[in-house]
Order: structure tokens, then C-alpha cells, then sequence
């Protein structure tokens, strides 16, 4: 291999081929730039590649099939404090490279008219200090109504809920908040396919969306623009109408969220006022159209017409679709037996808060 000058610069003389045939001669300084070249492509090429398989690693999912079983009793057996199952179903795809990805789905939900939202139930007190977990009613879809419902740890499946809340003077500061919030979560996480309405009473009885005052314990309820003047022939437990009129209705309200934001803010206004007398809002309740499925019921008081009104509600309840009607003691032990066989006759069950905020369930067995 010979090596020479031309015009300043160096060469590097290839003999290729048989001895006489030309030279080929390449400049050393282009040889270093095609090595550079092809160390740029081949970095190149493998950082395609690797970004290729990022994507295709982030494409891959976990899929979650989850099924929902809800099963029940006998609608003749009473309730007890039995556990209810809630079955879950889990089919796996590979894990996904991002937890983010991963989505549950819900493949099938099986559904029966007399269902009980299957929640495992762990004992019969609950605490409500803090919350009691459960999540936001479920919405059955498939074109079937109604959701799961709570309200002071008693829990059912309902189309049309009536909240019938005691608001009378004798709650303390603690009893009446408790009651407001528990009252708002419930609302809170009811399924947008139920439909809902909200009685407040003490003496009277009254609608959320009413306007209702009090002075010297005559109370003014003014129900679609009409004034209703309810006045007390004697105790805290025998009020009436003074027009003689029957009691009011109103229609159901969709729990959309917008309708539940109102339907708070008029929870949150609501002043205790004086009287106790439990005809009226469950009566209201009742006369409801449609029927509801579900009532729930709470009051601190006992009152001396309760048997009176205990029987009058369930021969009313008779007449068209029976509802259930879950009652719930607010701290106060001398309303159970009235309050457990108002619920025991028509469905429900009873439950007692007690003074630490727990809610006992009282069990109603054959």
C-alpha cells in the first residue's frame, strides 16, 4: 500500500482487483465520516424501537368484570339481624404497566323486586361520629327504577323514599345536628332514578319545600302559596288544621343533583319548633301518589296518642301498596315498643340511637 501527496492532502491508495486495473483512491477523513454515520443511525434505530414498545406496553389495560348479586328472603319473613351477602366476581386481563389504566366493570347485575342492597353487615351497632361508609345509592340501569337507600344505618332498596323527620323543640343542640346531617348524607347519595320527598313535623306537619313558622306555639305553614294556620286543642300531641281541610300533598322529586342541593338547603334552614305528634307526617307520607315503597320515620318523643296513631297508619297502609316503614328512636328508650310494632306491621324495622351516637337495631322475629 503506497501513500503520496496531491495538492496538500493525504491518501490512502486501495488496489482492488487484478494486478494493471486501476486504483481507487479515498480520502482517510471520509472514512472517520461514514463510521460517525452509521454510529448516529444505528442509535437512531434503536430509539424507534424502544419507543415503539413503550406505546405498546402503555395500550395494555386491566379489566375488572364485576358481578353484583342481590338476593333476599320471603317477603312475610320479618327482618332480623342476619348478614347480607354482596358477591364479587373478578376476571383479570394482564396487568397494565400505569395503575391509572385500570377500569372496573360491571358485567351483569341480577335484580329482584324485593332485593336488599347486598352490604356485609358486621354487627348491629353502628357509629355515626365519623360516617358510615356506605357509598352513593346504586342505579340499577336496564330501564329498572329505585336504588339502595340508608338513613341512620337502616338500609333498603326503594323506587319513592318518604324521610319523615321529628324537628320538635325537646331535640337538643346535639340531637338536632346529628339528625340535619345524617338527613343531608342520606339525600346526598341517593341513585338519580329514585324519587324522594321530605316531611318535617312537631306539632304540624309540613313538606320541605314549605314555609312554616311559629308563634305561641300556633304554627303557619304556607303549602303552594295557601296559608294553613295549625292550631293544638291541648298538649304537644293534638294539633290540627283550624280550616278543617285535608292535609296537603305534594309530588315526587327526582333525585337529580340540582333537586338534592335544594331539597339540603332547606334541611339546613330548618328550625326546631314546639309539638310532637306522629298522625300527621306519616299520613302525608301515605297519601303520596304513587305510593311510596319506603318510609323512614324518626322521632325523640313519645307521645300519648301513639297507639292511636300506630293503629290508624297501618289500617291506612292497608288500603293500597303497602309501604314499609322503617322507624328510628332518636336517643329515646320509652318510644320503642310503639315505634317496633309500627315497623313490624308493616315491613320495616326499628332502630334506636343511642346517647354515644351508635344505632342499635332492634331484631322483630316470628
Amino acid at each position: 500500500m503506497d501513500k503520496k501527496k496531491n495538492s496538500g492532502k493525504s491518501f490512502e491508495k486501495l488496489a482492488i482487483g487484478e494486478p494493471g486495473q486501476k486504483t481507487l483512491n479515498y480520502p482517510l477523513k471520509s472514512r472517520g465520516g461514514a463510521k460517525l454515520f452509521s454510529l448516529f443511525f444505528s442509535l437512531l434505530l434503536n430509539a424507534g424501537i424502544l419507543l415503539v414498545l413503550m406505546l405498546i406496553s402503555i395500550s395494555v389495560f386491566r379489566q375488572e368484570v364485576v358481578e353484583l348479586v342481590f338476593e333476599t328472603g320471603s317477603n312475610e319473613t320479618k327482618f332480623e339481624n342476619n348478614k347480607k351477602r354482596f358477591q364479587i366476581s373478578k376476571k383479570q386481563k394482564p396487568q397494565p404497566a400505569n395503575a391509572s389504566a385500570a377500569s372496573p366493570v360491571i358485567s351483569a347485575v341480577n335484580f329482584s323486586n324485593n332485593a336488599v342492597f347486598a352490604i356485609e353487615d358486621n354487627g348491629a351497632l353502628q357509629n355515626f361520629g365519623i360516617g358510615d361508609g356506605w357509598g352513593k345509592g346504586a342505579d340499577f340501569g336496564s330501564g329498572q327504577k329505585g336504588g339502595s337507600i340508608g338513613f341512620f344505618g337502616s338500609r333498603s332498596v326503594a323506587e319513592r323514599v318518604v324521610f319523615a323527620v321529628d324537628v320538635s323543640g325537646s331535640l337538643s343542640k346535639m340531637q338536632f345536628s346529628m339528625i340535619k346531617r345524617e338527613l343531608i348524607k342520606s339525600l346526598d347519595r341517593l341513585a338519580p332514578s329514585v324519587e324522594y320527598q321530605v316531611i318535617f313535623f312537631s306539632g304540624p306537619a309540613w313538606f320541605a319545600e314549605d314555609e312554616q313558622s311559629v308563634k305561641n306555639r300556633t304554627h303557619t305553614v304556607v303549602h303552594d302559596g295557601k296559608e294553613y294556620i295549625w292550631n293544638t286543642q291541648g298538649g304537644a300531641s293534638r294539633y290540627y288544621i283550624e280550616s278543617r281541610e285535608d292535609l296537603y300533598s305534594s309530588s315526587w322529586i327526582r333525585a337529580s343533583q340540582r333537586n338534592i342541593r335544594k331539597t339540603i338547603n332547606r334541611v339546613e334552614l330548618v328550625k326546631k319548633s314546639f309539638g310532637t305528634d306522629w298522625r300527621h307526617p306519616l299520613k302525608m307520607a301515605l297519601n303520596m301518589n304513587p305510593s311510596p315503597d319506603v318510609v323512614y320515620f324518626l322521632t325523640d318523643g313519645v307521645v300519648g296518642n301513639g297507639q292511636q296513631a300506630v293503629d290508624e297508619v297501618i289500617k291506612m297502609n292497608k288500603r293500597g301498596p303497602r309501604a314499609k316503614i322503617f322507624t328510628i328512636s332518636m336517643m329515646q328508650p320509652k318510644a320503642e315498643d310503639l315505634l317496633k310494632d309500627l315497623a313490624d306491621r308493616s315491613g320495616g324495622d326499628f332502630s334506636i340511637v343511642l346517647q354515644n351516637g351508635e344505632v342499635e337495631k332492634m331484631t322483630n322475629k316470628k
